[in-house]
């Protein structure tokens, strides 16, 4: 799970301010894989970064396989910011 979560993060690279997103994935590394993913959703959200459908699938992965305790307001939020291949909002 905790390579899954830098993965999800390390995508939104040049997306998400990148000190933000280098302090979410440190979650990672004291043991806190859920409000890693937590905070990395939570900045998607902030910055209104576009997201692919693909990895809204796999945000939508992780959130399952935490049981949907960790993230619930974000993933709401981010099937909003999901844009079509050719960059339009779908």
């Amino acid at each position: 799970m905790r390579e899954s979560i830098n993965v999800f993060g390390a995508r939104f690279a040049g997306r998400v301010n990148a000190e933000k997103l280098r302090f979410a994935i440190e979650y990672v590394d004291f043991g806190e894989s859920g409000l890693a993913f937590e905070t990395i959703c939570d900045y998607i959200v902030e910055e209104d970064a576009p997201i692919s459908e693909e990895e809204y699938r796999l945000a939508v992965e992780i959130f399952n396989d935490y049981g949907g305790k960790w993230g619930v307001f974000s993933i709401e939020h981010m099937k909003a910011l999901i844009v079509k291949e050719g960059g339009s909002a779908l």
